[in-house]
């Protein structure tokens, strides 16, 4: 039940040169490592949420508690249509469609997540509800005004903040809420984490004090900015580490053994260079 769409070049896309080259972006999920990076997240491609109630939780575990926040957060309801823009294979979407009672499109730019969230969407009994699609989240196959919600998990620092939100504005009916999980800059990032991001995770990372003149010109109304660094950063690499022995087996069938110990420096390195923050914004009428 996917549809798939082509990819343009950057520039008709509407990205600017210092925007993740969306080819690069696909190339990396589609790698092996991309595809087994889902396991250490119990199927989802994003990091995890610690406090007083779940100090204990695993990795996995911490990552569904974030997904049911972020749920939460939204305010679509039984029978409206939401996009998850940057789905991976699918889980979060399954999650909020369930929860929500809603339908949801997810798009993925990865071939290898693509036919992975299909697979798991069929065998969940669930392709009535939700639908997944190949293609670019900056070119949704759609009319403008379609979704009455939408997201974007952890994803849009590989697609440009100011061209994302600028479709997801188009994508959105008025009045909609847009959710954003992102990882702003530290005041204290290095240059060569910069350019270890863009060139090695294609990704692009700002300052959370950036987001409120963004939203404004994409046309949203900014509603909160929640900073919970303290309850994703500091517990995350020690979990990773974790969660890496305890599937090693698993991963090893992906990747060779050296590339754990630059998984886990990759994360060292952002949890040293970046936060975490949950966006809350509702397009302008």
């Amino acid at each position: 039940m996917g549809d798939s769409v082509s990819k343009s070049d950057i520039e008709k896309n509407g990205a600017t040169i210092s925007s993740p080259i969306p080819e690069k972006v696909a190339q990396m999920y589609d790698a092996p490592g991309g595809q087994g990076g889902h396991l250490i997240f119990d199927g989802q491609f994003h990091w995890g949420y610690w406090d007083d109630k779940n100090s204990d939780a695993s990795l996995g575990e911490a990552a569904d508690r974030l997904t049911q926040i972020m749920i939460d957060k939204s305010e679509i309801s039984q029978g409206q249509r939401f996009c998850d823009l940057g789905c991976g294979i699918g889980v979060p979407a399954m999650r909020i469609a369930k929860a929500k009672e809603c339908f949801v499109d997810g798009i993925t730019i990865s071939k290898y997540q693509y036919d992975r969230a299909k697979q798991l969407a069929e065998e969940a009994g669930m392709s009535d509800k939700v639908r997944f699609i190949h293609g670019n989240a900056l070119e949704m196959p759609c009319e403008d005004a379609t979704y009455d919600g939408g997201w974007f998990f952890e994803t849009i620092f590989h697609m440009g903040h100011r061209e994302a939100l600028r479709e997801a504005c188009r994508i959105l009916k008025p009045g909609a809420t847009l959710l954003i999980a992102d990882l702003p800059t530290r005041p204290n990032i290095t240059e060569e984490f910069k350019t270890f991001a863009k060139e090695k995770i294609h990704s692009v990372f700002i300052p959370k004090e950036d987001y409120p003149g963004l939203l404004d010109e994409a046309g949203f109304d900014l509603m909160e900015i929640d900073d919970v660094t303290e309850f994703v950063i500091p517990p995350l690499v020690p979990k990773v580490k974790v969660a890496f022995k305890q599937y090693e087996t698993e991963i090893l069938e992906y990747v060779e053994s050296q590339a754990i110990g630059r998984w886990v420096a990759m994360f060292e390195d952002m949890c040293e260079n970046l936060g975490y923050m949950l966006v809350k914004a509702k397009k302008r009428a």
